[in-house]
């Protein structure tokens, strides 16, 4: 549950490179995460980016999360290289034999894009035939992984839990960043260096307008779909959906699969699915998108944000759940999906006590000080036990219990859920870093890279 203010600032600021964002703010920010499903009750939740924002009340199930945004810049960074042929086998004769060496196939793409291993010569001199091309980036020698009960496995069996951190909007750091990806490399870049990336990043992929319930905000360059009710933003001029594609999300993607890291694209709407159009919004990208990222074994799918639909119940929902992995599915098989459930993402027990139909299903919860009522834990308590989980988002701000963060750490690690906290940012909140050219880390910052640095390697691939 987030609501974000837009700060504009002139191109010529977030044309320089390895900039945060500005530390401007709304004057009516709102509360993070204020609204706490009315079931669950809770705290209303503390003002993250206006200079007056306040919590609502938890059981009124109205607030959301407030954050103000802006954008960065940054230099290029070098994409995922295609994987080069093998080189031939040893000259000679034709041989009857003479097929490629049992390694012969392409070298995985990834970081250094290696060429696959040379065919070795047939039984009677003829050259091993060279292994086919490896794709860009197309999955930087990540394995794919599976869901096997209430857990995330790699080929092998092994379990795996990822953890890592979200970007703000790429389309704002596309647009700030000189209209480049170069700006979505850049901030991936400058958390790397802050320690706080881990293993898996997550891509916010806005639409036109994004609802927030009644308080709309408008991505600088968003995919160009958004046909809900009239906003009190203005949609900016976006790239055609081939553009955005080609021109922005695929190289985000190619780069952070450069770098080693599982991609989760998430659809980035916060609005009800059940009435509106919101879900048909979903629906169109995902038809579009979905089978362009099919092939990449290391990226993930989060079919829609935040549904708002607060008045549940789930069963109302699950239908048109259930019509996002409909048309995921259609061309994309096996990438994993990251299930949303009613209520800002507060009812994962209930979307896991009856699930949709499908393979590689994960579902998400979106954990917050103001929302983290006893409610909202029983419900991730349950899911925990029948399918994995995946918290794509949870934060906290300076102002807020310091325990919590410390607990939260504790309670995920014993559950086995995977994680990225949000959000990598100076402004968006709650944020990470302090300032803007985001080399100081805030508390929460700082426990995101502790947390990381403790689990390196734990329950990481072979």
């Amino acid at each position: 549950m987030k609501r974000f203010h837009y700060c504009l600032q002139s191109a010529f600021f977030f044309g320089l490179l390895g900039l945060g964002s500005s530390a401007c703010s709304s004057s009516s920010g709102t509360a993070n995460n204020g609204a706490v499903d009315a079931t669950t009750g809770g705290a209303g939740g503390t003002s993250f980016a206006g200079s007056s924002g306040a919590g609502t009340a938890g059981s009124s199930g109205a607030g959301t999360s407030g954050s103000s945004n802006g954008g960065v810049s940054g230099s290029a960074g070098a994409s995922g290289s295609a994987g080069s042929v093998a080189m031939a086998g040893a000259s000679g004769s034709a041989g009857a034999s003479g097929s490629a060496g049992a390694s012969g196939s392409a070298g995985a793409s990834g970081a250094s894009g290696g060429a696959g291993a040379s065919g070795s010569a047939g039984a009677s001199g003829g050259a091993g035939a060279a292994g086919a091309a490896g794709s860009a980036g197309a999955s930087g020698g990540l394995p794919p992984l599976i869901v096997q009960g209430n857990q995330l496995k790699d080929p092998s069996g092994k379990t795996i839990i990822l953890r890592g951190s979200s970007l703000i909007d790429i389309g704002s750091l596309y647009a700030y960043g000189g209209m480049s990806s170069a700006g979505v490399s850049a901030r991936l870049d400058k958390i790397a260096a802050a320690g706080v990336q881990g293993h898996v990043v997550r891509m916010p992929v806005y639409p036109e307008i994004t609802y927030n319930g009644g308080t709309p905000t408008c991505s600088p360059m968003p995919y160009p779909v958004g046909t809900g009710p009239a906003s009190t933003c203005t949609p900016k001029p976006s790239l055609s959906a081939a553009d955005y594609v080609s021109k922005l999300l695929k190289p985000a993607v190619d780069y952070a699969t450069s770098q080693g890291l599982y991609v989760i694209i998430d659809f980035h709407q916060i609005d009800d699915i059940t009435t509106g159009n919101s879900a048909a919004d979903a629906n169109t990208f995902w038809a579009d998108v979905a089978p362009q990222f099919a092939s990449y074994s290391n990226v993930l799918y989060e079919a829609f944000n935040e549904p708002i639909d607060k008045a549940g119940p789930w069963s109302s929902l699950k239908p048109v759940v259930q019509g996002f992995i409909t048309t995921i599915r259609a061309q994309a098989p096996n990438n994993i999906i990251i299930v949303p459930s009613h209520s800002w993402d507060q009812h994962p027990g209930d979307a896991t006590s009856d699930p949709p139909t499908g393979e590689n299903l994960m579902y998400t919860a979106h954990i917050y000080p103001s929302n983290w009522a006893a409610g909202f834990q029983s419900q991730v308590a349950t899911a925990v036990t029948k399918a994995p989980v995946f918290i794509s988002e949870w934060g906290y701000n300076n102002t807020d219990p310091a325990t919590f963060g410390t607990s939260l750490q504790t309670l995920v690690d014993m559950n086995g859920a995977s994680w990225t906290a949000w959000v990598t940012d100076n402004s968006w909140g709650p944020p990470m870093f302090s300032d803007k050219t985001l080399t100081t880390l805030n508390r929460f910052g700082t426990l995101v890279q502790s947390w990381l640095a403790a689990k390196a390697t734990s329950d990481w691939v072979q």
